[in-house]
């Protein structure tokens, strides 16, 4: 099993080192001076890290949803997080002003909201896994109208950083953004990893079965399920829509350490850090100086590769 970890986390520190060295100018990181090393510590130093932290919290937090949902195609932004930020994100900008603290919060808010409507909804159904994708599809297509609605009543510039915030892109992120982020995202990968064996049952047994063991899945999927909309809403309000890596990556780390979460969690992290990786170094160098927003550059990747990946999965069958 350590075998299936040596080989990402190898690429992993490849890809840590080109994301700092590569850019605009390439650096050598053993021999800077101090223009280079400013570069580093203010700009793709935050930008690099935070993207890291940004793949291994959405990745995780796909993973736990699929477990919760015993979903494979469930991701937080199953339950409409990814629509009810930008609506959030489009009040702060169309009432308010396009500053970044604005729009997070706005963004972080209404993402909140989202959860407790989902939450308190499925709490009727004691947190059926099926209620709970209803209400987030219905929830979804409510908040893509009423950011379709702003929109129309927008005004050009103001519709123009409304579009450019969904794109999903790592600029501006600073250091203050990275402590944030992991004293959301520590906490709650370690809460999760002790539950991994309460995933497994969750997700392979019917809730009946797992009752007579003592455990309530209604309230487990209700800790879980909000620790990760908890920690999807801090990344997507700071960064934007980034929204396929908590699909993929769960996929592709079950096709390598199989189902069981003990391992699937922690190398989900991993490879959710890859994508991000690898997407934010192609949407720096591509076309530089110009910057692609990384949500679209992992748009690009990943797609091919779920359809790849659910095609040899249907071959399987």
């Amino acid at each position: 099993m350590r075998s299936k970890y040596i080989i990402p986390l190898i690429f992993l520190a490849v890809l840590l080192y080109s994301g700092l060295s590569l850019g605009n100018t390439w650096i050598n990181l053993f021999n800077m001076n101090q223009q280079e090393l400013n570069i580093i510590f203010f700009l793709r130093g935050p930008r690099v890290i935070f993207g890291l932290l940004c793949g291994m919290g959405l990745a995780l937090c796909g993973a736990i949803m699929q477990g919760i949902t015993r979903n494979p195609m469930a991701s937080p932004f199953t339950l409409g997080v990814s629509a009810s930020a930008s609506f959030g994100a489009a009040i702060a900008i169309v009432f308010l002003t396009d500053n970044s603290l604005t729009v997070i919060l706005g963004a972080f808010t209404s993402t909140m909201i989202c959860a407790f409507i989902v939450f308190i909804c499925a709490l009727k159904k004691e947190m059926e896994s099926l209620t709970m994708i209803i209400i987030g599809i219905a929830l979804n297509y409510l908040f893509t109208a009423l950011t379709s609605t702003l929109q129309y009543i927008a005004s050009d510039d103001k519709i123009s950083a409304i579009v450019k915030w969904t794109f999903g892109s790592l600029n501006g992120i600073d250091w203050q953004n990275i402590w944030i982020l992991l004293v959301i995202l520590i906490p709650i990968a370690i809460f999760s990893q002790r539950k991994a064996w309460i995933l497994n049952l969750i997700c392979n047994c019917e809730d009946d079965y797992s009752i007579t063991l003592g455990i309530n899945p209604s309230k487990e999927r209700l800790f879980l399920g909000f620790g990760a909309l908890i920690l999807t809403s801090v990344i997507i309000s700071t960064c934007g829509i980034i929204g396929f890596v908590g699909l993929a990556a769960p996929y592709i780390s079950k096709k390598i350490v199989g189902d069981n979460h003990k391992y699937l969690l922690t190398h989900s992290m991993i490879i959710g850090g890859l994508l991000i990786l690898i997407s934010d170094i192609l949407g720096r160098t591509l076309f530089s100086p110009m910057i692609i927003p990384i949500g679209i550059i992992l748009s690009y990747i990943g797609v091919p590769i779920l359809i790849n990946l659910i095609l040899k999965r249907g071959e399987a069958r």
